[in-house]
């Protein structure tokens, strides 16, 4: 109780200390390491070559930055000392970070996913705990702007998210699919990512990456791996790997998976947006993450093998039975679609589906996000 006492009387005089107006402060999914929208805005500032202070907040003290940014271990003294004297706060997640906005700080939400399927915020209050509403309300009321790459984002940001009224809604897509598009063929940077993950450069690799479960379930991860994987070698002909990355809330769950030398374990990887331009294939279950495939127009596949469990503990929106990708609710569904997949067929679906539901995602968006960003530190 005392420590709490000295802690918040510290914080309280940190707000009288003067703004560092070239400093900006990340948070990339409550302390991880260097990844998603805000690493490549991150990058996209420093390949501008400004004067920025850039401190990123993480919990691993093993985590690994590139030289331009500062890290700063999460939750210590100088975690609230770099908050309450940055010009600007980035993060993807909703999370009270212990110190207060102050009038002259400019607050970017980048979030952490397009679209979701899954009840989010306010369309699943029932299911979230109290203290993450309380934060997700607090952080909304803060929120200076907000990335958003679809129309049904921007809905569901509107109908969920509590966001004050002088919101911004940024329309430009996803930092961190910019990385996607724009290295989609990118033969070299593909190769060197499975170098670096240990898998040949010509073998046919399959993204595993399903969302979280909130009572922590596992019913909903138990695919038949082995014969999965022997389903995409037979139908496209080559030796296949696959790569398994857990929700970062559900790390601690990939313990009751078995891997082998083919089933390797990418959970703890920092950075999702490498593994995927490293896949070939994508197999979720009510993850966002099959958007981000159809952006590269390479082939996602639902299997959904909770999904009467996952609709009671969490629901889901109607769109999600729209989705224009193969969808199974079981290991023998899914193989079979493996196995009789039509490339041909698919494209025309994916494009009729995103005719209808048109993304923002032109390569772009971390551009447009720095030039939003710096504009509003200047005039704030």
């Amino acid at each position: 109780m005392k420590r709490k006492i000295l802690k918040n009387a510290y914080v309280s005089l940190l707000r009288f200390l003067p703004i560092k107006r070239d400093k900006i402060v990340f948070c990339n999914f409550s302390g991880r390491g260097y990844g998603d929208n805000p690493k490549y805005i991150a990058e996209e500032i420093h390949k501008r070559k400004l004067n920025v202070d850039m401190v990123w907040l993480c919990a691993d003290a093993k985590a690994i930055f590139p030289e331009y940014i500062r890290p700063v271990k999460m939750w210590s003294l100088q975690h609230y000392f770099e908050l309450a004297t940055a010009h600007a706060i980035i993060s993807n997640v909703r999370i009270d970070l212990g110190v207060e906005k102050r009038k002259a700080q400019t607050y970017l939400q980048t979030w952490h996913a397009p679209f979701s399927p899954k009840k989010l915020e306010g369309e699943a209050v029932e299911t979230l705990k109290k203290e993450y509403l309380i934060s997700a309300k607090h952080d909304g009321a803060i929120t200076d702007g907000i990335i958003s790459n679809s129309h049904l984002l921007d809905e569901q940001y509107k109908r969920a998210f509590w966001l004050n009224k002088d919101a911004k809604i940024l329309k430009i897509g996803l930092p961190r699919n910019d990385f996607l598009i724009n290295n989609a063929d990118n033969k070299a940077l593909i190769t060197n990512i499975r170098e670096k993950i240990n898998i040949p450069s010509e073998a046919y690799v399959v993204l595993y990456a399903p969302t979280f479960r909130d009572d922590y379930t596992t019913n909903g991860y138990k695919l038949d791996f082995e014969k999965v994987r022997k389903a995409f070698e037979t139908r496209f002909g080559k030796p296949c790997w696959m790569l398994i990355r857990l929700h970062p809330n559900a790390r601690r769950q990939v313990n009751e998976i078995e891997f082998t030398s083919e089933i390797i374990d990418m959970t703890s990887y920092p950075d999702i947006q490498e593994l995927s331009i490293a896949s070939d294939v994508v197999i979720s279950d009510y993850s966002s993450s099959v958007f981000d495939f159809s952006t590269m127009g390479k082939p996602a596949f639902i299997c959904a093998l909770d999904l009467q469990h996952y609709m009671e503990t969490r629901g889901l929106l109607d769109e999600f039975f729209r989705f224009p990708f193969p969808f199974s609710e079981s290991n023998e569904k899914l193989i079979e679609q493996i196995c009789y997949f039509d490339e041909n067929k698919y494209r025309v679906n994916l494009k009729n589906y995103f005719t209808k539901n048109p993304i923002y995602d032109k390569g772009d968006a971390a551009i447009k996000a720095v030039d939003w960003l710096l504009d509003k530190m200047k005039n704030n």
